[in-house]
């Protein structure tokens, strides 16, 4: 069976089996150019299918080298699958672009899988007026654990556990 997806990562002979990365350490053109088409033919199968292997870091790279709507358009394509995670391996201002684009009702939702700590990280860059919103849909334990680390200083390990 023909894998649509490794033909966006196809690899020349010097790079390792299904590498994201170039030798130089940026995201592989192509890997980019495939993600645009699905994007563009609002492909969700073949995108999901395509970013589901990689790590959260190196979703959060491709997010990067993505451009504005094309970042909200992976997101909207991936639904739930999308690996919020990956939100903390990205830029404040891309991060913050991301969340803002994304219903709040769906952010809450990610939440419930999300690691505690990853999920304080998103929280913290965003409005007041979202970041209640949100945690006023989070369950009851979950958002005792979020407000508790929410009211540590940035940057301690109170914050970060």
């Amino acid at each position: 069976m023909y894998n649509k997806s490794m033909e966006a990562i196809e690899l020349n002979e010097d790079a390792p089996e299904n590498s994201v990365y170039t030798e130089d350490k940026a995201i592989r053109p192509e890997l980019i150019n495939r993600i645009e088409r699905f994007i563009e033919d609002q492909d969700s199968a073949s995108l999901k299918e395509l970013i589901e292997p990689l790590h959260e870091s190196e979703l959060g790279d491709i997010l990067e080298a993505l451009d504005s709507d094309e970042r909200a358009s992976l997101v909207e394509l991936t639904g739930d699958e999308f690996d919020y995670s990956s939100l903390t391996e990205v830029d404040e201002a891309v991060r913050l672009e991301v969340v803002n684009a994304i219903p709040n009702e769906q952010i809450a939702e990610a939440f419930t899988d999300l690691e505690s700590d990853d999920a304080v990280f998103i929280l913290e860059d965003m409005e007041q007026s979202d970041r209640d919103e949100i945690l006023s849909l989070v369950p009851i334990e979950k958002r005792s654990r979020l407000i508790r680390s929410l009211d540590y200083p940035e940057e301690t390990a109170g914050r970060r556990m």
